[in-house]
């Protein structure tokens, strides 16, 4: 089935055992002395039952976020005209123009020179159309909101691939999405209507174009679903799912949510921030704060309707709710408890210890609300990130060095960060009447 040998499936699963092995053989012992491997770190479509549960995920908030937004279904059927099959022999006697027309350049080489095309040639047009398709419609409609879902599926009797994909956009871009449809996709199959009923062709609707699907996130979900293995019950491949790993097919596309996925994988081990939908639209809270940047592993959320703000920098990561520290990580620092194996059968560490780390934690706690009582801070002001500076801003007092606050607010004016200060002009720092922050910060020093 899916053009799949047996040799085909013993390739596949070899690879996929071998890998398998591998990430068992690499373990480690985190900081509360479990021993993980990398097995239980993957989030492949082939190992980790998470992944299934992460894309159900997925496909649910964009549905319900297609609610809030008054947003309509359409769902598609994307294949390739039939003379692509005998192009997979190198046959290339029935195609026509508009064949040739949506094709890449590679693909237009091996078929100027009558060479044979394979199922990965297939899989490549499909997404080279896919991109066409895109691109004229996000174009026609810069600033629209939609969202997609799309999954590959193979003919069951050769594996040539064809697409199933959910649109939910506004009612009137409809028509438009319709007419490149038309266009991009010319294969009559997409074009007929013998798989609709009356009332959907009465509808203007397409085999391919539907848009009076019912519960249309249940029905792409059907799709994707049929593409996974239950590897709680199995750990062998069968036919459908090798066809995704001999031609390095994708199960499961979709376009961004507002919160990427690579801040979520970061902190939903955390039970509040496991669903997606709220982590999504807690952004429209105007109160709340919420930043990231992937390049220098940062991410900052602060969410005052929830009482809630967690703090990721390179590897560091703490969680408070109602200003109370409930979760706590550094990557930087060696494990606890690394070298006692006692830690590896479950046992508590001494009772001393958990003494001692509370004491240091009252300790630095409030050697930090001393130096905020002072007007210092731990790092100078210039190379705090936003939430810092902002933070550090609002536990200033009113003694507070006149030359130092206009410094402050000066490098928060210079972000962008007016709607905090009290001005909205840049103070002339060498104004003689200022006081000298130099000799704030020696009174503190000798004190």
């Amino acid at each position: 089935m899916y053009g799949i040998s047996a040799y085909d499936l013993y390739l596949c699963q070899t690879k996929l055992d071998d890998q398998k092995a591998y990430m068992l053989s690499q373990s480690y012992v985190n900081d509360l002395g479990e021993v993980k491997s990398l097995l239980d770190c993957s989030m492949s479509a082939n190992f980790s039952p998470k992944y299934y549960s992460e894309i159900a995920n997925r496909v649910n908030v964009l549905s319900s976020f297609s609610i809030d937004l008054a947003q309509v279904p359409v769902f598609l059927t994307i294949t390739l005209n039939g003379c692509f099959r005998k192009a997979l022999a190198g046959d290339y006697s029935t195609f026509k123009a508009v064949d040739r027309k949506y094709l890449p350049e590679q693909i237009k080489y091996k078929v100027k020179n009558d060479m044979p095309l394979n199922i990965s040639d297939l899989v490549i047009i499909l997404n080279h159309q896919w991109r066409l398709f895109f691109r004229r419609f996000s174009s026609k409609f810069k600033n629209l909101s939609y969202s997609y879902i799309r999954c590959f599926e193979p003919h069951k009797k050769d594996g040539v691939p064809h697409i199933h994909a959910l649109f939910y956009i506004p009612a009137y871009a409809i028509d438009f999405m319709k007419q490149a449809f038309k266009d991009i996709f010319n294969a009559p199959q997409n074009l007929k209507t013998d798989a609709i009923t009356a009332e959907q062709e009465r509808n203007g609707e397409l085999n391919g174009f539907q848009t009076s699907i019912n519960n249309p996130s249940g029905y792409v979900m059907k799709y994707i679903q049929k593409t996974f293995i239950n590897l709680n019950t199995t750990q062998s491949l069968d036919d459908l799912s090798a066809w995704y790993v001999k031609h390095k097919v994708r199960r499961f596309l979709s376009s961004r949510t507002k919160v990427p996925l690579w801040v979520y994988r970061k902190i939903n081990f955390i039970s509040s921030m496991q669903d997606l939908y709220h982590l999504n639209d807690a952004i429209n809270d105007e109160g709340a704060i919420m930043e990231w940047d992937k390049q220098s592993d940062y991410i900052y959320l602060d969410l005052p309707a929830r009482k809630e703000r967690l703090i990721y920098d390179n590897g560091k990561l703490e969680h408070y709710i109602c200003d109370r520290l409930i979760h706590s990580y550094d990557k930087a620092k060696p494990a606890k408890y690394k070298s006692s194996p006692y830690r590896l059968d479950d046992k508590l560490p001494k009772s001393q210890d958990i003494t001692a780390r509370i004491i240091d934690k009252e300790v630095n706690r409030l050697f930090k609300h001393v130096d905020r009582f002072f007007g210092l801070s731990q790092k100078p002001v210039s190379e705090m990130k936003d939430y810092e500076l902002v933070n550090y801003y609002q536990s200033l007092g009113g003694d507070v060095n006149p030359q130092h606050l206009a410094y402050v607010e000066n490098i928060m004016l210079d972000r962008n960060l007016d709607n905090f200060t009290r001005y909205h002009d840049k103070h002339d720092l060498n104004n003689p009447d200022t006081q000298s922050f130099i000799d704030r910060y020696l009174i503190c020093e000798e004190f």
